[in-house]
């Protein structure tokens, strides 16, 4: 069947905005769009205004059953860590079922905030049935830790287990997440990034999120040392001093495509370093879970003005009272007042599709991408339509699906 809609505004991301359009639909996927309304039996929206199905580039749904984020607003990151264990820890025995539970909770949120894919940092053990939601599709980038020699070839053999699952859900493609240069040694940095090329999977990897970090790298000492001395992780070997995030990010420039998560403080150095890799490399900004740790300023606007791709995510429910990443987006537009509009909308939709390698199937609206669209009601006469979505709130259409009145409903 072949679903028509005449639309508003349809934001392609690919193209400029086109005012009343109609879209057609088949097999879930958008077979054309037509700039002229001569279907008659079309889905009247023309006070709607589209874009695709938001992209959330970073987040861990495991904590999605969190009411509040852990710890407290300021705290430092290694103190917050500690309250992330002491978590999992209370959970005990239940840590499986309750993974599934807020999996489960995190990606019915997402949807309902306007979001179809996720990159989702995923921890073992793995359970398919967690990400068994269709409106949401999920890259599932397994978190890989390698400090412990004894545990390193176990670590290497689950991520290239990973790498190769045979998914039965439509819905999950793998990725790769070497966790963060304080829980992952160098060399298993490298056999990720191996992994990432050969088999063209997307790789995420939390870098230059914290000073306590920097200082871990440069100096081999700081609150980082001292947590993993307690946890008898630390080694002279791995951190002798002398070390820089620039190291990593040669590694990951080998990557099938590579996404520097957070990088809060990123030298200049390493923003044109990201620049002249901008065909494989994108950065990721979680703008609440940065204000949740009073980061200084994001250097975003620089990196931008370089040429690097920057997209947005969430984080977690850890360190963000929600999943609602249309929320990051409106807080980019306040704090940063000059990046354009237009710009933000790349950041949740082009962008991060090409980050996460979906490109293919999401992130523009044009003839072969998926028909879920974020969508927004605009009101009659309305002189910015751009504006008002950005103070608005969207929410998720499954086009091929034809739309209820519930679907319609603005309250």
């Amino acid at each position: 069947m072949i679903w028509k809609y005449r639309i508003g505004w349809v934001y392609t991301i690919s193209g400029l905005p086109i005012e009343d359009a109609t879209l057609l639909v088949e097999d879930g996927q958008i077979i054309a769009i037509e700039e002229s309304s001569i279907w008659p039996d079309a889905i009247d929206l023309r006070e709607w205004a589209v874009m695709p199905a938001l992209i959330n580039a970073h987040t861990h749904l495991e904590f999605s059953n969190l009411k509040y984020p852990l710890g407290t607003q300021g705290m430092s990151f290694p103190q917050w860590i500690t309250e992330v264990i002491r978590y999992r820890q209370g959970i005990g025995d239940g840590i499986a079922t309750e993974k599934v539970q807020a999996i489960q909770s995190g990606l019915r949120e997402s949807a309902r905030h306007g979001v179809g894919v996720v990159g989702e940092i995923a921890t073992l053990p793995l359970t398919e049935s967690a990400y068994q939601n269709p409106s949401v599709h999920v890259v599932s980038l397994l978190e890989v830790l390698g400090l412990d020699p004894a545990r390193v070839t176990e670590r290497l053999a689950q991520a290239e287990e990973h790498a190769i699952y045979p998914w039965s859900l439509t819905n999950v493609t793998p990725g790769l997440s070497p966790h963060a240069p304080y829980t992952v040694r160098m060399d298993v940095v490298e056999h990720c990034v191996a992994l990432s090329a050969a088999q063209q999977l997307p790789l995420a990897m939390h870098l230059a999120e914290t000073l306590e970090e920097l200082e871990l790298l440069e100096d081999g000492t700081g609150p980082f040392r001292t947590m993993l001395d307690g946890m008898g992780l630390f080694s002279e070997e791995d951190f002798p001093g002398g070390k820089r995030v620039m190291g990593y990010l040669k590694q990951l420039a080998q990557a099938y495509r590579a996404m520097v998560v957070h990088g809060n403080y990123l030298h200049e150095t390493e923003v044109a370093f990201l620049a002249e890799h901008a065909e494989t490399m994108s950065v990721c900004y979680c703008p609440r879970t940065h204000a949740y740790f009073h980061h200084d300023r994001h250097p975003i606007e620089d990196l931008l003005a370089q040429g690097v791709s920057v997209v947005l995510g969430t984080d977690s429910r850890a360190s963000n009272p929600d999943l609602n990443l249309w929320k990051e987006v409106q807080l980019v537009q306040r704090e940063f007042p000059d990046i354009p509009d237009e710009q933000l909308l790349g950041m949740v939709t082009k962008d991060a599709a090409f980050a996460l390698g979906v490109e293919d199937r999401f992130g523009t609206i044009e003839p072969g991408r998926s028909a879920k669209v974020a969508a927004f009601p605009i009101p009659a006469g309305c002189p910015d339509v751009l504006t008002a979505m950005l103070a608005g709130q969207p929410r998720l259409w499954n086009l091929a699906e034809g739309l209820s009145e519930v679907d319609l409903a603005t309250a």
